[in-house]
């Protein structure tokens, strides 16, 4: 272990990065603060934006390098196992985004598309009647924090942040209004109302800035405890990042995928959305290698900016006293299975990187999880001592971190609108396709990738019944109101209007590759 590592190692109380591993453990990682530490603890939580579960190094994939997210691995708790629980848009990150700031299930944020009410007036998507995470611990006397990323809408964003800096209110940053070199950013707080401007500067480069600025003046501005929270829109599309990151992954060195395919098996009912226009029909083996390459440009590169951010802690006051948080909001498909995003059921897109690191979280070590991100508001409550709100679904993860459980739940749900369902037990996973009457069934244990579907060999009508029995048990736990004898007519909820015309010019406009500086 290098001097950076052992550093964070003996100076960090907690670092959480979403991966996952296995562990037991006599010491809580509560007792520090219940015995002798007064502080309330700080919390940095880094969140990245469509990275999936095996881009990075320290997980097996030897062909990417992230040194900063290894070294946290290295130092502390990993989760291989932690998902997202789908969506009820085609922009996955919102969803999964509202989960995480509510604490709340799929179907139970508040979060709904605009329909008209009674009044003939319309809802608005981007409110919740719900605590959120921020306001949570903002009421708790923290100063709260936000950089990059939100995709939750003003309100909540004003609820649960006292300070902004360089803040991405909407989902991505298209081509169209700049990229990720010069994307719009919103600051606000410290007698600043609210200014928005156009910054030549790509996105992680601004955000690692905005973060690193905040801890170099947090002392001299109070002694509050923080809750920082730094969101990247990396490696969300465009995927643009420097040259000299992008000459390291050229596409004749990219490894396709044992899952790579040219086409998905059949059309579930979305195959034409966004995100799958990002690529050419057929997917061809070069493109799907400079995508790849793309990817990886923009994760090495984000994760140059997570080191900033972690030196900078480390430098500071606050590095004994700080829970560091990173994971993504979900994974992406990035030419598996014939696939380009992330509106799929396939371990690939649902699972989620999680880490923990720090003082009394045993270092180097792994845990399965079985849990959702959702999991992050009610854990990081406990660690603070501060109520968790009874509307708070996601339940603490602190029995595993102890060594109390290994797992939180047998059986995980996950759905895209009302074209996909899931149930995933440990070794077998039912993916469901409402519209088209369609059961596929994978052994996760002799089939990693999700290529076999064994539906149809015998043996397999039992576990089918088992996982459809389940699956029902899971939606109504998490409020999913479709129906499997009407999928459109349940779920009209949550089914936003569509404009035929402008999805197709929308799509007509994406490049299949992304620009690079």
């Amino acid at each position: 272990m290098n001097k950076n590592i052992s550093k964070l190692k003996s100076t960090i109380l907690s670092i959480t990065v979403i991966l996952g591993m296995s562990v037991t453990s006599s010491v809580s990682a509560t007792d520090n603060i219940e015995n002798g530490n007064a502080k309330k603890p700080n919390f940095l939580v880094i969140i990245t934006d469509d990275q999936s579960i095996d881009t990075i190094n320290a997980f097996g994939n030897s062909a990417i390098n992230t040194p900063n997210i290894n070294r946290l691995a290295k130092s502390g708790m990993a989760f291989t196992h932690v998902f997202n629980q789908g969506s009820w848009s085609g922009a996955v990150c919102a969803p999964s985004r509202q989960m995480i700031n509510t604490g709340r299930n799929l179907h139970h944020t508040g979060f709904t598309p605009k329909s008209p009410n009674h009044k003939g007036k319309k809802k608005n998507i981007n409110k919740t009647k719900y605590p959120l995470w921020g306001e949570t611990f903002r009421k708790s006397g923290y100063e709260t924090f936000i950089t990059g990323k939100w995709h939750v809408g003003e309100d909540a964003l004003k609820r649960s942040f006292s300070i902004g800096k360089a803040v991405h209110e909407a989902g991505m940053a298209p081509l169209s209004k700049g990229g990720q070199w010069k994307p719009w950013l919103t600051d606000f707080g410290e007698n600043i109302k609210w200014q928005k401007k156009q910054v030549n500067q790509h996105t992680s480069e601004a955000f690692a800035d905005a973060a690193v600025g905040y801890l170099n003046t947090k002392a001299q501005r109070n002694d509050e405890p923080f809750l920082m929270y730094v969101a990247f829109t990396a490696p969300h599309d465009p995927r643009q990042s420097p040259q000299s990151f992008v000459d390291k992954y050229p596409a004749e060195s990219i490894q396709l995928p044992p899952n790579y395919m040219p086409y998905h098996p059949f059309d579930a009912g979305d195959y034409n959305n966004r995100d799958e226009a990002l690529m050419t029909f057929p997917r061809t083996e070069e493109q799907t290698k400079e995508f790849i390459g793309e990817y990886y440009a923009m994760i090495e590169h984000l994760d140059v900016q997570v080191g900033r951010i972690l030196d900078s802690l480390e430098n500071s006051e606050f590095a004994d006293n700080t829970y560091i948080i990173f994971t993504s909001d979900h994974g992406l498909a990035v030419g598996k299975h014939g696939l380009a995003g992330k509106q799929n059921m396939y371990d690939h897109s649902i699972r989620a990187p999680f880490i923990m690191v720090g003082k009394d979280i045993p270092a180097n070590t792994k845990a399965k999880g079985m849990f959702y991100l959702n999991s992050l508001f009610a854990t990081t409550a406990e660690l603070a001592k501060i109520e968790i709100p009874d509307t708070v679904e996601g339940p603490s993860i602190i029995p595993i971190i102890n060594g109390e459980k290994e797992v939180m739940n047998d059986y995980i749900y996950g759905s895209y609108r009302h074209f996909q369902r899931m149930a995933r037990s440990h070794r077998y996973k039912l993916i469901y396709y409402p519209m088209l009457k369609k059961n596929v069934l994978f052994d996760l244990k002799n089939d990693p990738w999700e290529l076999n579907d064994i539906s149809k060999q015998p043996g397999s009508d039992k576990i089918i019944q088992s996982l459809t029995v389940k699956l029902e048990e899971l939606k109504k736990e998490v409020g999913d109101p479709l129906t499997n004898d009407d999928p459109i007519g349940s779920y009209k909820p949550f089914m936003l209007k569509i404009d035929k015309k402008k999805q197709m010019s929308a799509l007509k406009s994406l490049p299949f590759t992304s620009l690079n500086q």
